[in-house]
């Protein structure tokens, strides 16, 4: 293996990752950790805090302690790392290490070693090697099985996240990839809620489960770190062997490139679908809405996007409703997530309009028309699908509200839908032109949002899912249906903001189009 080599590379990848912390993918990580290393502390402290996990060693159940921690940070790594994207992204691609002098192996030795060494990582391996040092100075544990059993755990959890990062990437580009995606991740969310009635019910079905967990590697490691014998070494057998068998499958399905189930087709289409969608908006802004009506339906995130949104936002406004034992509870949740419905699905391109084009932008100034005239088509196709997202989320509602039948309810959450559709759509056109990001648009899964459209959509969310429960607090009137009429301006109100913005953000695209072009074709 070419130890110095592979070297220089890993220590070229620090370089570039603190080139990028520099210009803005730092701050963003800064901030997502800061945010799970608070919302780790807050668990700690929701549960009892250190006193409780002291308790819990003295009374001798310092391994079902280790167990629930290291299973939570284990699930917790691979699902962040997969959904933000942090610590999967291919620093150097294939064709790009064929250039050095490295073997096959070495070439992915060096890849997947330059992706373990991101920061994201090592968050998580501080956290684990927190747990087993905490273990040891309680004198619950062994240090140097604790150790080897955080090594291998990582080790093992970096495997896991490529694992399930590669199989999504792959059934994305499958045929039909997108509703297995959708049921499998609505099968997640919603198993929790399921089982934990039964779980409740049927107390043996708990020790089965636990039972059955002994042979998964966050199991095998809290074994490893609290018994320093046969059973500590039993458990670092469990954590090798799932290693090695991530590892042969990671090689497996990295050879096995999906392969397109059906040809392409290249007939041209002058009346399809989306062009008499187009042709709404004028003879002049209709072909290009068209085209980027395209654009958004034929990228693959923003298909999947869609269609999970609407379950996925239904379920926020079950479990959180159910949560807030107030009346109206479902109601006022869904005033806030259905806001939400209209812009989840498109949020990665409408925030990054231009991000995904690459060098195609330059065409965009060569059209016989206004060159700000494609940065309105672009948000008219946005609002458009969002638009159509309303009528099925007001549908859902009426079909399985949980009171009777109510159209001052159905009237307020329409102006909200609404007021959230051009509100958010508004601002992803400022976001885009003040903070673009060149994007991978064949990407399925992970973060490619730049610092301004995390803002917007995490923030957005946030305070859409908020600002129900605040009105309810301090002006519990303005949430009551008995007030619909309160809620008839702000459609109107968030129109004239979008149409403002349309008028105000074309001189500044014009300007910026330099900058805009530097981005998008990777040149800052």
């Amino acid at each position: 293996m070419n130890t110095a080599l592979i070297g220089e590379l890993v220590k070229l990848r620090y370089k570039l990752l603190w080139a990028k912390t520099r210009s803005r993918n730092g701050r963003i990580a800064l901030f997502l950790a800061g945010y799970l290393l608070l919302v780790l502390v807050i668990a700690l402290l929701a549960s009892g805090g250190f006193g409780a996990a002291m308790l819990a060693v003295r009374s001798g159940k310092a391994e079902p302690v280790a167990q629930g921690v290291l299973a939570a940070l284990f699930l917790e790594a691979v699902l962040a790392s997969n959904i933000l994207g942090f610590g999967m992204s291919a620093v150097f691609a294939e064709t790009e290490l064929r250039r050095y002098p490295l073997t096959a192996a070495d070439r992915r030795i060096a890849r997947h070693l330059t992706g373990i060494v991101d920061p994201f990582w090592f968050l998580f391996f501080a956290l684990e090697l927190g747990l087993a040092v905490g273990l040891y100075v309680m004198g619950a544990g062994s240090f140097w099985f604790g150790f080897l059993a955080v090594l291998l755990l990582f080790a093992a959890n970096y495997l896991l996240a490529r694992v399930v990062g590669l199989f999504i990437d792959q059934l994305m580009q499958r045929k039909g990839g997108a509703p297995v995606l959708m049921g499998l991740i609505l099968t997640l969310a919603f198993l929790p809620g399921a089982a934990a009635p039964l779980l409740q019910k049927h107390p043996a079905f708990v020790s089965a489960v636990v039972q059955r967990l002994q042979y998964t590697p966050p199991f095998g490691a809290a074994a490893a770190m609290i018994h320093p014998d046969a059973t500590g070494l039993y458990g670092l057998v469990i954590v090798v062997t799932w290693i090695l068998g991530l590892a042969a499958l990671l090689v497996w399905l990295e050879k096995r490139p999906p392969r397109r189930q059906v040809a392409e087709s290249v007939k041209i289409e002058w009346d399809s679908p989306f062009d008499r969608v187009g042709a709404l908006f004028g003879p002049r802004m209709g072909p290009l809405v068209g085209h980027w009506l395209r654009f958004y339906s034929r990228n693959s995130r923003t298909r999947t996007f869609c269609l999970i949104s609407l379950p996925l936002l239904a379920f926020l406004t079950y479990q959180l409703g159910s949560q807030w034992k107030v009346a109206h509870s479902f109601f006022m949740m869904a005033l806030g997530t259905i806001p939400m419905l209209t812009f989840l699905g498109t949020a990665r391109i409408s925030v990054n309009q231009f991000g995904y084009v690459g060098g195609a932008f330059r065409r965009y100034f060569l059209l016989p028309i206004d060159p700000a005239a494609t940065l309105r088509a672009a948000s008219y196709a946005a609002v458009t699908i969002g638009a159509s997202m309303l009528p099925v989320g007001l549908l859902a509602w009426i079909l399985f509200e949980p009171y009777p039948f109510d159209a001052r309810m159905l009237l307020m959450l329409l102006c909200t839908g609404v007021t959230g559709l051009f509100v958010l759509n508004g601002l992803g056109i400022w976001v885009t032109l003040f903070n673009p990001r060149k994007g991978n648009y064949t990407s399925n899964f992970g973060n490619d949002l730049s610092l301004g459209g995390n803002i917007l959509l995490i923030g957005g969310m946030l305070v859409a899912m908020s600002l129900p429960r605040l009105l309810h607090k301090f002006l519990p009137a303005a949430v009551s249906p008995e007030s619909w009429w309160m809620f008839l301006p702000l459609p109107a109100l968030a129109f004239a903001f979008y149409l403002v913005t349309l008028k105000s953000a074309g001189p500044v695209f014009v300007t910026r189009r330099e900058k805009l072009l530097a981005v998008v074709e990777g040149r800052d």
